[in-house]
């Protein structure tokens, strides 16, 4: 996911290398907990796809792909569930301290720690990259909304839940079969 990064997104080595440390720490964070790891990896890839066609930061949005359901293990920590809110709320935190012990700008943390506290809240940042983020999380969490539906349903839910039109083409073609 972070090896082959398109070089329309123009990031230098140390941001490459940036973004290498906060994908090491997330993993780190989430330990042994394999399906949140490969959650965050394939928003992050989606993120990254969708960078090649909205302009935005893309190491602010690829940070907050790594890091938006960071706030898991301590809401399930503190309240038993991981609903939306409870990660909203928990996930900030910890963000913070992980983009801090790997050295991030403090406006980065702070924009990051944004998104995060706001990723399962329609409209929640008005900004690309809580749009890209937006929309990458929906792109991977749909697929169990979805299936075994028509197309026709499949697409009315598609155009609800994207929020970019790079995002919707996205799940058009993930999500409808071919020819529709």
């Amino acid at each position: 996911m972070l090896d082959q990064l398109p070089e329309i997104l123009q990031l230098d080595a140390e941001q490459k290398h940036f973004l290498q440390q906060v994908r090491q720490v997330m993993e780190t964070y989430f330990g042994t907990d394999i399906r949140r790891i490969t959650h965050a990896q394939d928003v992050t890839g989606h993120v990254i796809d969708l960078l090649q066609y909205i302009d935005a930061d893309p190491v602010i949005a690829i940070c907050a792909g790594l890091l938006h359901d960071i706030g898991i293990p301590e809401a399930e920590r503190k309240y038993g569930r991981c609903d939306g809110k409870s990660q909203e709320i928990e996930g900030p935190p910890v963000a913070r301290m992980l983009l801090a012990d790997v050295g991030a700008d403090e406006s980065l943390i702070d924009v990051v720690c944004e998104l995060v506290a706001n990723h399962h809240t329609p409209n929640g940042v008005d900004s690309p990259e809580f749009r890209i983020l937006w929309d990458a999380d929906a792109l991977v969490n749909l697929t169990g909304v979805v299936e075994g539906k028509e197309p026709y349903a499949i697409e009315s839910i598609l155009d609800k839940a994207m929020v970019t039109e790079p995002g919707y083409r996205l799940a058009c073609k993930i999500y409808l079969p071919a020819g529709k």
